[in-house]
């Protein structure tokens, strides 16, 4: 008798390994979305250009869903960016240090991480 983690109990390990297989198939990873502010290195940054730049070169599994300007003071507004990543460990660090290398960043904030299925206001 084999028991294959908390899957079931099967008599062959060849029917284990089917059990696995099967499992591991119907395991789907979970995505998130990092809601993220952005605020500009210089007051005269321009926003769409950070925009397409963070576009351009995004890591793997990463993506930018959505973006808004919001006014901060005098004229200066951040970025407020929803990213989608993977939930996997490490990933949320790669896509701060991504957006923080990226020019005409100063400083970001995390404002929300939800999975992809639930909507953040």
């Amino acid at each position: 008798m084999y028991y294959c983690g908390d899957v079931k109990a099967v008599e062959n390990l060849h029917d284990c390994i089917n059990v696995l297989t099967v499992a591991s198939k119907a395991l789907k990873m979970s995505r998130l979305i990092a809601r993220i502010k952005i605020l500009p290195s210089e007051a005269d940054t321009d926003l769409d250009e950070v925009i397409s730049k963070l576009k351009s070169n995004i890591p793997n599994g990463m993506g930018l869903e959505r973006y808004g300007k919001e006014p901060i003071a005098f004229g200066l507004n951040s970025l407020i960016c929803d990213f989608s990543l993977n939930d996997v460990e490490g990933q949320m660090d790669s896509l701060e240090e991504y957006i923080k290398k990226t020019e005409g960043v100063s400083e970001i904030q995390v404002m929300n991480i939800s999975r992809k299925s639930v909507k953040i206001k």
